[in-house]
């Protein structure tokens, strides 16, 4: 763990987060892994998608995201640390339910479509437009009875929706989720030295 790196990062990160810029707080993540990542260069196409969007519905987003770019659910290689980082979504086009989400919910916000994550127990899906919609499996609107099916493929156990379930998370709560995902995957990989910049960076959004 390079400690330059994650001074620079644990100070910034909640600023970004407070401010609803998760991009850049996604791509802020991405240089320990990467330390000359550009960044810019990925919200340019974060930008170049949003100025093709036509029209305030979730079907405008799923056009460009999901159809013209290509970007879902990578359902072959589930666990794939590269499925919990921004940059490495948007170049392979297949991540994680919600980095894929976070794309949809940063296009949408340059676009001036309202979309909002939706935490489910083992899922992530945003309602965009008004509408619940599964950016993970190509931006499919769902119903109420989906979602909870969506759930229990997760979980397990019968299909079952609480109502609470959908109620639109904030910065800080997605932020913490996507640690939490990257946290469990290098667990499973035994990789102390990624663990430790993780729960630095999960003691910075979530001081005790």
């Amino acid at each position: 763990m390079d400690a330059a790196i994650t001074a620079r990062v644990v100070e910034r990160l909640p600023q970004l987060i407070g401010s609803d810029r998760l991009a850049e707080a996604c791509l802020l993540l991405a240089t320990f892994v990467e330390p000359e990542l550009d960044a810019v260069t990925y919200l340019g196409r974060l930008d170049r998608m949003a100025a093709a969007v036509q029209g305030h519905t979730h079907l405008s987003l799923r056009r460009i995201i999901s159809i013209q770019e290509g970007i879902g659910g990578n359902t072959e290689d589930y666990d794939h640390i590269d499925n919990g980082f921004l940059h490495r979504v948007l170049d392979t086009r297949r991540g994680l339910p919600i980095i894929v989400s976070v794309i949809w919910m940063e296009v949408g916000r340059r676009a001036g479509i309202e979309v909002q994550g939706v935490a489910l127990p083992g899922h992530f899906l945003v309602f965009a437009g008004g509408q619940l919609v599964d950016p993970f499996h190509f931006g499919e609107a769902i119903g109420r009875d989906e979602a909870a099916v969506l759930v229990s493929e997760s979980i397990g156990g019968p299909p079952r929706l609480e109502p609470t379930w959908l109620n639109p998370v904030d910065s800080k709560a997605i932020m913490r989720r996507i640690l939490a995902n990257l946290q469990s995957r290098y667990e499973k990989l035994g990789d102390q030295a990624n663990l430790g910049w993780v729960r630095a960076c999960e003691a910075a959004v979530s001081p005790h």
